[in-house]
């Protein structure tokens, strides 16, 4: 077993904690079919989007499980029975902005494709078997670009077959598809694949057509893109737009799809990532590259998006 193939079932393993309406507990690897669920060999680039582990899974009895924070986005569909997922809520507070989110349970059944991004934790329980799912354990830099636009507020991303493109079923066909194959060429596919995907539930999740962003939230917005090292405290963009902060966040919300807070924190652990990944800063010194100078709260934060401290995601980037 290579080194890629074993990080990911330890992930998993580790992430993921079974039980059967019996008592009986399991961890992931036990509960997936060998030639069904494939575990992949090779890595895609950082720069491609990939597929880690993925295939059809099918749980015969009634089980329950909760799954800790991935550092993988999820892209499932279901093919038969029902169950309830309940995603993690969130509470995010820094200096002048705290806000909490709680999401009301999201009921699977037979069609439905949900996506959840990277640093999801969630519970699922069965409610009617056999329950059979496909699910792909997705990598990639622009996973994080795509997560605002296809998850919007919630969080997350589910609906039924009828309300989405006929071909995605087709896309997602595919995919199962290359899962065995580990050349080059299929990892080529597999990403042009994903992409159409993603593409499609941003599609599907988009809202109806609207003006332009409002000046002052497209002005947060490229501050937040290319100036994320600094603060940027709400007192001071009160006083540079004369605007209150309420509106300013009320504001962006609503446009963007994420609190300024969480946006802009996005943009910090995705610069993070790619310093963990291509240089030999030590992880203080990259939290200090990317605006966050407390070495504590810079990994508690990158492990709540990731799944995985900073030290552990340079470690997997390694292979």
């Amino acid at each position: 077993m290579n080194q890629e193939k074993q990080t990911v079932i330890s992930i998993l393993n580790e992430s993921y904690s079974f039980s059967s309406i019996s008592g009986k507990n399991n961890d992931f690897i036990s509960s997936v079919s060998s030639d069904m669920f494939f575990f992949r060999e090779s890595a895609a680039a950082s720069h491609m989007l990939g597929i880690s582990a993925g295939g059809e899974i099918t749980y015969t009895i009634p089980v329950r499980y909760t799954q800790a924070r991935l550092p993988y986005a999820i892209l499932s569909r279901v093919k038969s029975g029902e169950g309830s997922l309940n995603i993690e809520g969130n509470q995010i507070s820094s200096g002048d902005v705290s806000s909490s989110d709680s999401k009301a349970p999201c009921i699977l059944s037979a069609g439905d494709i949900l996506f959840l991004p990277y640093g999801t934790a969630c519970s699922f329980t069965t409610a009617r078997t056999p329950f059979t799912y496909d699910v792909f354990y997705l990598t990639g830099d622009l996973l994080s670009d795509y997560a605002p636009f296809i998850c919007g507020e919630s969080g997350f991303f589910c609906r039924s077959h009828s309300e989405l493109d006929g071909v995605l079923g087709q896309l997602i066909d595919s995919l199962l598809a290359y899962l065995p194959k580990d050349d080059s060429l299929s990892l080529l596919h597999i990403s042009a694949l994903l992409h159409l995907v993603l593409s499609s539930l941003s599609q599907s999740a988009a809202p109806e057509p609207n003006t332009v962003l409002p000046t002052h939230v497209a002005q947060m917005k490229a501050l937040f893109d290319t100036d994320y090292q600094n603060p940027h405290p709400l007192a001071e963009l009160e006083a540079t737009f004369g605007i209150s902060r309420y509106r300013l966040c009320h504001d962006f919300s609503k446009s963007v799809g994420q609190p300024p807070l969480q946006y802009l924190n996005q943009n910090r652990i995705r610069a993070a990532r790619h310093l963990l990944r291509s240089t030999s800063l030590t992880i203080h010194e990259v939290g200090i590259a990317v605006g966050i100078e407390n070495t504590t709260h810079f990994i508690n934060l990158f492990k709540k998006s990731t799944g995985i401290t900073p030290l552990q995601f340079r470690q997997t980037s390694l292979y």
